[in-house]
C-alpha cells in the first residue's frame, strides 16, 4: 500500500479520507443539533413543501421534520463508523447517502417551484458528488500505486 494508507478488507484508507469523514460526521450531527435553533423556520418551510407537493396538512410537519433530522443524524453516524473502522465502504455509503438526500430535496424544490432552495440543494449535491469522485479517484490511485511496488 501507499504510505498513509491502511488496508482494511479491500480498499485502503487514505489520509485524505479522515478529514472527509470528520466533515461528514460533523455535518450530519450538527444538522440534527440545529433542530431546536431553527424549529420555527423549518416548521414553515416543511409545511409549505408538504402542502405544495403532497397536499399534506400541518399534522404531518412535526413528524416529517423529526424523520428528516434523524436521517441526517444517521448519515453522520455512518461517517463516524467510517472514521472508526477506517472503512472506505462506510465512507462511500455516507457520501452516497447525502447525494440521495440532496437529490430528494432537489426534486421537492422543483415540485414546489422553490428556486432559491433548488440552487442551494444543487450546490450541496455537486459538492457531495465531488467528494464521492475524490474518494473513488484516491482509492484507484492507491491501488495502482500499490500494484506497481
Amino acid at each position: 500500500m501507499v504510505e498513509g494508507s491502511v488496508s482494511r478488507g479491500g480498499a485502503g484508507w487514505s489520509r485524505l479520507f479522515t478529514p472527509i469523514a470528520v466533515f461528514l460526521a460533523l455535518f450530519g450531527v450538527l444538522n440534527f443539533a440545529e433542530l431546536p435553533l431553527g424549529w420555527k423556520d423549518r416548521h414553515q418551510q416543511v409545511g409549505r413543501y408538504l402542502d405544495a407537493t403532497l397536499g399534506l396538512g400541518a399534522d404531518w410537519v412535526t413528524p416529517v421534520i423529526w424523520l428528516a433530522k434523524l436521517a441526517e443524524l444517521g448519515l453522520g453516524l455512518v461517517a463516524v463508523v467510517a472514521l472508526l473502522t477506517r472503512g472506505t465502504r462506510w465512507l462511500t455509503a455516507a457520501v452516497v447517502g447525502w447525494l440521495a438526500w440532496f437529490t430528494l430535496f432537489s426534486a421537492m424544490d422543483v415540485w414546489a417551484a422553490d428556486r432559491a432552495e433548488l440552487q442551494e440543494h444543487t450546490v450541496y449535491f455537486v459538492m457531495f458528488a465531488v467528494l464521492l469522485g475524490l474518494v473513488h479517484v484516491v482509492t484507484a490511485v492507491d491501488r495502482v500505486l500499490a500494484s506497481r511496488t
